[in-house]
């Protein structure tokens, strides 16, 4: 098992080429970096912004108490980028000629650019989305207290607040990178980058555990076949006997819809889309994504469910931990650490970016301006110009994004 000093150094080190990755991320400009960071692979893998920590835990345990039922979460996206990207492809196209900067944005666009809807949809962002990322920083916690249990770091990173550690420095990361500066077009190129190197990371790290499990603990996939064929319990874990159908075309949907709509998504899918062909790319690639982070859920269930069973104080959603550490594979379970870390944060980036923008744009300007209250540094006259305003309105996105984060902790 890594010692807890070693999972804090890894876990600051991987923050901290986060940060440089997408501060060279915005300063690069011509060359193949640039080409690489406007290609369409980086667009898709921003995309998979969706995968957060319940894909990287939680679709093991989903898995290991209702079987496949995780798959539609999978499949609602895939059948949407496979069958449907013709509405993406319009839906950006509408994006740009309006300037569209958010969800609500866009949906306000469609009943005249009503600021009472834009509004109405960043109050529902707020409610929604402020317990999804608490989800994001407790599995983060849960994750650090599951391969370092015993903390020695005292004050410096105590074992208790490693959620609020990771708020502060993901906080950071957000102010830094996502209100530095303002443009039309709310593209933000710097943390696009950095969310598509996670979205690699976290694959990588799940591959990883998948593989170590089916050939080195079954010593293969034939093996490990042959045992879910005498034991009842493992076919349960491979087949739909426990979904019901309603839950299943539920979850179809739901996942379906929330690839379009949940705001991050809109963010990367739409916002971030440099250009429309990337689309296309991004129609097969993004469902051959979602294929290979799911393809080893049910192995890693299964084998959980093989080696630990329903040993006291095993959770099933940490099973992509446990199984490494149990058997001596320390440097795999730090990978798994990163990759759970890498899930959890890049969500929590780009959903308190897209929040501290809708709050701003939909929430405090307009009241700000309704009541003329930044019209006295113009004196008096005619409002507040773009200038005036842009102080201001940085400030508030990052006043935002502290207090965004500041309630999901």
């Amino acid at each position: 098992m890594p010692s807890t000093s070693v999972v804090v150094l890894v876990s600051l080190s991987y923050l901290g080429a986060l940060f440089l990755i997408a501060h060279l991320a915005d300063r690069v400009k011509h060359g193949f970096f640039a080409r690489l960071l406007n290609s369409p692979l980086t667009y898709t893998l921003s995309i998979a912004v969706y995968c957060t920590s319940w894909t990287f835990y939680g679709a093991v345990g989903t898995a290991a108490g209702s079987g496949l039922a995780f798959s539609a979460i999978y499949l609602g996206p895939t059948l949407v980028f496979i069958g449907w990207w013709f509405l993406l492809r319009k839906m950006v196209a509408i994006s740009r000629q309006q300037r569209i900067t958010s969800i609500a944005d866009f949906l306000s666009s469609r009943y005249g650019k009503s600021a009472g809807i834009a509004a109405l949809a960043t109050i529902i962002a707020i409610f929604s989305l402020t317990p999804y990322i608490a989800l994001q920083l407790r599995a983060i916690a849960v994750s650090f207290s599951v391969i370092a249990p015993s903390s020695n770091l005292g004050s410096f990173w105590p074992q208790s607040d490693t959620g609020l550690v990771i708020a502060a420095i993901l906080a950071a990361f957000t102010i830094l990178f996502g209100t530095r500066h303002l443009t039309a077009d709310e593209r933000h190129q710097g943390i696009v980058a950095a969310i598509a190197v996670e979205s690699l990371v976290k694959l990588l790290a799940l591959a990883a555990v998948g593989i170590f499990v089916v050939f080195s603990l079954w010593g293969g996939p034939g093996a490990m076949f042959a045992a879910i064929a005498e034991n009842p319990e493992m076919q349960r874990i491979t087949s739909f006997e426990s979904v019901e159908a309603d839950r299943w075309v539920t979850l179809l949907f739901l996942s379906g819809v929330a690839v379009l709509c949940l705001p991050r998504q809109f963010q990367v899918t739409v916002v971030e889309n440099q250009q429309t062909g990337h689309l296309r790319t991004a129609s097969w690639l993004f469902p051959l994504y979602l294929l290979l982070i799911s393809l080893f859920v049910v192995p890693i269930a299964v084998s959980g469910l093989a080696f630990q069973g329903a040993e006291a104080g095993k959770d099933p959603d940490f099973y992509v931990l446990t199984l490494p550490l149990e058997h001596g594979q320390g440097a795999l379970a730090l990978l798994a650490f990163v990759g759970g870390l890498s899930s959890a944060t890049s969500m929590v980036i780009v959903s308190t970016l897209v929040l501290a923008i809708m709050i701003s744009n939909h929430l405090v300007m307009p009241l700000l301006l309704r009541f003329n209250l930044l019209s006295s540094t113009q004196g008096g006259q005619g409002g507040a110009s773009s200038s005036t305003l842009r102080g201001p309105l940085l400030l508030i996105r990052r006043l935002a994004v502290l207090t965004t984060i500041s309630l999901g902790y």
